[in-house]
């Protein structure tokens, strides 16, 4: 016999806390009976879903990246590597999400399951970018010589030292120079006829 079908706002709702609570207190300080107060349900109810905290944060994780994920595809190098970085920009300094992703990458040294998880979350990211590079180099705009695993390195590692390491903003300025470096670097001088 089927029991009721689980409510979709419900989820949402658990999975939003508990985000929240994960940013403010990192793995070790995650309660889910604060997780269960902030979003309105029952511990058991969390439980049933998520049956440990690692399950928790994971879902937790893989939701939001899914949701916050843009694949842009605007025709050229440049546009997709700005709306790419734009993108990127956007989530590390936002005030839950960045700060989850910080919080994420100081426990998964500790955490042998997180760090799986970040390593699945940081592959499906590369693989986003990836495709970018891909049809950039079937368009002719990017040199066929570098290796790809090395254009994911020099495109993002920018922002996030940036952003992570330097605790500084990062402006539409400082994303177009990061672009502007990359495409000198990287990129097929296009004939302008």
């Amino acid at each position: 016999m089927k029991g009721r079908p689980r409510s979709p706002e419900c989820d949402r709702a658990i999975l939003d806390a508990a985000l929240v609570e994960y940013a403010q207190n990192g793995f070790d300080g995650l309660n889910v009976d604060v997780v269960a107060a902030r979003a309105g349900v029952s511990k058991a109810t969390i439980y049933r879903r998520y049956p440990s905290k690692v399950e928790l944060v994971m879902a937790a994780a893989f939701t939001i990246c899914d949701e916050a994920t843009v694949e842009p595809d605007t025709g050229s190098l440049h546009g997709d590597i700005t709306v790419a970085l734009q993108n990127l920009r956007r989530l590390l300094e936002d005030p839950v999400f960045g700060a989850a992703k910080r919080m994420l990458i100081a426990d998964a040294l500790r955490n042998e399951e997180l760090a799986e998880m970040h390593a699945d979350l940081v592959r499906a990211r590369r693989a986003r970018h990836a495709a970018i590079f891909q049809r950039a180099m079937e368009r002719g705009e990017l040199r066929p010589d570098v290796d790809i695993e090395f254009l994911n390195d020099a495109m993002s590692s920018p922002l996030f030292y940036r952003v992570i390491i330097m605790h500084r903003p990062v402006d539409d300025a400082y994303i177009e120079e990061v672009v502007r470096s990359f495409m000198a670097a990287y990129g097929v001088l296009q004939s302008t006829g």
